[in-house]
This record gives C-alpha cells, sequence and structure tokens, in this order.
C-alpha cells in the first residue's frame, strides 16, 4: 500500500476542529472588542463629569454662573466645556466612532449650599446615560 496523503476522514475532522476553534475564538474576540467599547464609553462619561465638575469650580462665584442656577441645580452643554477647554475635541460616540456634536450632550449638576458640585448626571444622549446606568451598576 502507498501511503502519500491523508484519508477524507482525517481532512474532514481536522477542517471541522479548525472549524470548531475558529468559531470559539471569534466568539470571545467579539466579547473583548464589545468589553472594550463600553470601557470607552465609561471613560467618556467620567471625563464629562470631571469636566463639568471643574468648570463648576473655576466658576461658582462668578455671576454669570449663579445666575444660571435655578433651584440647586443647572444644566449645561459640552460645548460650553469644550470652549473653555476642560474638554478635549472631537468627541465620538464609542459604539459608532461617530463625531458627536458637544451641543447635543447635556449635564445636569446638583449643587450644594456653597455651589460645589454634588451629584452630576448626564441628560442626553441617550447612548451615554446607557453608560452612566452601567457604571453606577
Amino acid at each position: 500500500m502507498n501511503n502519500r496523503g491523508f484519508t477524507l476522514i482525517e481532512l474532514v475532522t481536522t477542517i471541522a476542529l479548525l472549524s470548531i476553534i475558529v468559531v470559539i475564538s471569534f466568539v470571545s474576540i467579539n466579547a473583548v472588542i464589545e468589553q472594550g467599547r463600553k470601557n470607552d464609553c465609561h471613560s467618556l462619561v467620567s471625563s464629562i463629569k470631571a469636566a463639568a465638575s471643574e468648570y463648576v469650580s473655576d466658576n461658582r462665584y462668578k455671576r454669570s454662573f449663579i445666575s444660571g442656577v435655578s433651584g440647586n441645580s443647572i444644566t449645561i452643554t459640552a460645548d460650553v466645556l469644550t470652549n473653555y477647554k476642560y474638554l478635549s475635541t472631537p468627541i465620538y460616540n464609542p459604539f459608532t466612532k461617530e463625531e458627536m456634536a458637544p451641543s447635543t450632550i447635556k449635564i445636569e449638576l446638583i449643587l450644594d449650599s456653597d455651589y460645589t458640585v454634588a451629584s452630576s448626571n448626564i441628560v442626553e444622549p441617550n447612548v451615554l446615560i446607557t453608560c452612566e446606568v452601567e457604571t453606577k451598576e
């Protein structure tokens, strides 16, 4: 008998095993990519909140800032933060990688009696609200 090649069974078995390995790898890689996007989103939300807190800290005694406060809260947009260099531009959606206009990002800040930030929440857009909710859990 002349044994120069592989049998059909050996080839099919090898292809089946390689297919299983590829499928498992693909699923794992997708999970890692999705986790990376969530981490990017959490990082973006944290950066926006930190920039908003810094903005309030720097401007809390200015007359124009105090007149914008209604009750114990103020809502600002990220374009205020980018205009005064508290937040870098451009801002990208972590899931679609499309640029987000800073004017579409709204942050509600709850202030203490001395105009320091007690808490902050993203009001718009929904993709950042979702990240913020996942961060708190």
